[in-house]
């Protein structure tokens, strides 16, 4: 049966992907050729199971996987977003008219939970590895650590957007019946997990790497995915002492588009991102595709999706003291303007040659360099999961909820120091504070970049939002439905007794 299929799937350790680390992938032994039994030998396999783990990040590796995941599945639901009619199931996630067949969402769950038993495998296997040397025995500590923290990451994600009653997994499949037919998490024992993983792993993860460990994760990463998860929760109290303990270790670096350019790849604002490396020898796939689904159908690209209005609006307003468009414009949307730039735009050249008056077209997560890749279309750069100024807004609005809105007010301001835009009165009111990082701050800071759609659910105001923004099939929206995706039909098939996600058949 198809469930079956997808589960035996996730039990091949996976193909070799790029981790925060870089000596090993020169290797040129492929895990997923061995099975977890004979694989599990030395530090070099503790190092390519861990990278495995990360790999997951990307996705599935095949066509769109990062588009899916990142664009569609974090973005398209938002008031952010305006798509082009034509992938059936991604225009029925944005147009909330999305079923239990919907194969976008179905590949997001099962990639998920490929990502949580190649974790699982690591945790199963890195104690068995031989040798007690001091080097292994903290290899071996470090990298159990990361791999809970990476589970907890997939179970987080799975929880966003497919609820409590999921199956939870803390061991390797291994093919035996039982792992078909597993309960559905109980309310409560998600977050339970959740929330105890991310704050354990914070004492065992370091707080840094040296360069050869640039990208992996930290007890800050721990820290902020732990403090987004309270946010998400309401639990701003709990989420105030998570992001407390990365203030001050962080900073914001000076231009804006550093953070996506792919050539400031995790820069001092970097929390936690998505690594790609750009290496396509051997077979490998270590590039995001999704520049090429939202570059201008004129040089060669898809045009899956375009800036709203109403965010165009909204940073067209983002004015500098000197009255000029911000950096968080020009970072974020491509328009007819002479400061416009891009890639394919040459010297004397302007977006109107490529380009009508009223287009609009995503920047952010569509630049390249030959730097990067010898093709723009299979481009490096990594996908931002946190940065600091994230956590400076949400750290604000925790600070301002119990009504220290002035030390808010401050926090924001250090973000809008960075864009030039004029720093807020502290005259603000917590209601008026709340709004503006509602409505203004968080969707200029972090246009395309996840966290609207979220922010949306967790501030309870998603419908009056996407209605009043211009959202496209807005009116199919339903809040006792749409906040989560339906649980994909197919496991209904071995596990016909399992409850739906609300207001979805099985």
């Amino acid at each position: 049966m198809k469930i079956k299929n997808i589960f035996l799937s996730a039990l091949i350790l996976g193909t070799l992907s790029t981790s925060c680390t870089g000596n090993f992938l020169d290797e040129e032994r492929n895990p997923n050729s061995l099975s977890p039994s004979i694989f599990w030998k030395n530090e070099a396999d503790i190092l390519k199971g861990l990278t495995s783990v990360y790999g997951a990040l990307q996705g599935s590796g095949g066509w769109a996987a990062s588009y899916e995941r990142y664009i569609v599945v974090d973005n398209y639901r938002s008031d952010e977003v305006v798509f082009r009619p034509d992938v059936s199931s991604w225009d029925n996630i944005a147009s909330f008219v999305n079923d239990p067949n919907n194969g976008t969402t179905e590949k997001e769950w099962t990639q998920l939970y490929r990502g949580i038993n190649i974790a699982n495998q690591c945790l199963d296997n890195i104690p068995n590895v031989p040798g007690e040397t001091d080097a292994l025995v903290k290899l071996k500590k470090t990298a159990m650590a990361e791999a809970r923290f990476l589970r907890a990451y997939y179970y987080y994600r799975l929880y966003l957007n497919y609820g409590e009653r999921v199956p939870i997994y803390l061991k390797q499949l291994e093919g035996k019946d039982e792992e078909f037919y597993p309960k559905q998490a109980e309310p409560g024992e998600l977050i339970s997990l959740i929330e105890t993983e991310l704050s354990e792993v914070q004492k065992e993860l370091p707080t840094e790497y040296d360069a050869a460990g640039k990208g992996c994760v930290t007890t800050y990463a721990a820290a902020a995915i732990l403090g987004k998860f309270y946010m998400f929760r309401h639990e701003l109290g709990k989420a105030e002492k998570e992001f407390e303990k990365l203030i001050g270790k962080f900073e914001l670096v000076d231009n804006y588009e550093d953070n996506f350019d792919g050539l400031h790849k995790n820069n001092r604002e970097s929390i936690f991102e998505v690594q790609y490396s750009g290496d396509r020898t051997g077979g490998r796939k270590e590039y995001s595709n999704i520049a090429e689904h939202l570059v201008s159908g004129n040089v060669g690209g898809y045009e899956e999706a375009f800036p709203s209005n109403w965010l165009f609006d909204l940073l067209k307003k983002d004015l500098t003291v000197d009255g000029k468009y911000s950096m968080r414009l020009y970072g974020t949307i491509l328009f007819d303007d002479p400061n416009t730039k891009m890639w394919y735009i040459g010297e004397g050249e302007h977006f109107s040659d490529y380009d009508g008056p009223n287009k609009l077209l995503w920047k952010k997560f569509a630049t390249w360099d030959e730097s990067l890749s010898s093709d723009w279309w299979a481009s490096a750069f990594n996908i931002p999961i946190v940065r600091y100024a994230d956590v400076l807004l949400l750290y604000a609005e925790c600070l301002n909820d119990r009504g220290d809105t002035s030390s808010a007010i401050d926090r924001i301001n250090e973000v809008r120091r960075r864009a030039r835009v004029p720093e807020l009165s502290k005259t603000m009111t917590k209601e008026e504070v709340l709004a503006h990082l509602q409505n203004v701050e968080r969707p200029c800071e972090l246009a395309f970049e996840g966290s609207r759609w979220y922010d949306l659910i967790r501030w309870g105001i998603v419908e009056t939002t996407l209605k009043a923004n211009g959202k496209k099939f807005a009116e199919n929206y339903v809040d006792t439905k749409h906040k989560l995706f339906p649980i994909p039909r197919a496991e209904f098939l071995m596990n016909p007794t399992w409850e739906q996600n609300p207001n979805f058949s099985k």
